[in-house]
């Protein structure tokens, strides 16, 4: 898990208003976030394939090269 040292600018009421990162610390996160929307993006695939697959409704390469010969 990602550790945080984060620092916070805040306006004159005291509200945060920015964070400050290492650039070490933010390259982590958004190599994170990468990874996590990507894993996201799979998800979503399966989700949507699965009632095409469970029925059959794909064509696999095996097939698709038999086609195209």
């Amino acid at each position: 898990m990602l550790q945080l040292q984060e620092q916070y600018i805040t306006n004159v009421q005291g509200d945060r208003i920015a964070v400050i990162l290492n650039i070490e610390a933010y390259q982590k996160l958004l190599d994170e976030m990468d990874e996590f929307l990507c894993w996201r993006g799979y998800q979503q695939a399966v989700e949507e394939t699965d009632s095409e697959i469970a029925n059959g409704d794909f064509v696999n390469l095996d097939s698709y090269l038999a086609a195209e010969l």
